[in-house]
C-alpha cells in the first residue's frame, strides 16, 4: 500500500515534466544559415574575434547579437558560411 502512494505521484510527476519538455522551444531560433561561434562579455572583443574569422577564412560574415542576461550584458557571436 505504501509502495502505490509513492510510485502514483511519481508519475504523475513524471507525465507533467515529460509534457513540459516535449512543448519546450527555443526562444529564438539560429539566423538561417548562421552558427553562433560564442558568448562573450566584451562587444570589442566579440567584434575582434569575428572579424579576425573572416580574416583568416573560417567564415565569411559575421555580427554580434546583444543580449540582455539577468546579471550582465552578453554578445552572442553569430557566423556565415556562404
Amino acid at each position: 500500500m505504501v509502495r502505490s502512494r509513492v510510485v502514483a505521484p511519481l508519475a504523475a510527476l513524471a507525465a507533467v515534466g515529460a509534457t513540459l519538455v516535449v512543448g519546450a522551444t527555443p526562444a529564438q531560433a539560429d539566423p538561417p544559415g548562421g552558427t553562433l561561434r560564442g558568448v562573450y562579455y566584451s562587444y570589442d572583443f566579440c567584434r575582434s574575434y569575428g572579424a579576425s574569422g573572416v580574416a583568416e577564412g573560417r567564415w565569411d560574415w559575421w555580427y554580434c547579437e546583444q543580449s540582455y542576461a539577468p546579471v550582465s550584458t552578453q554578445w552572442f557571436l553569430w557566423t556565415f558560411d556562404y
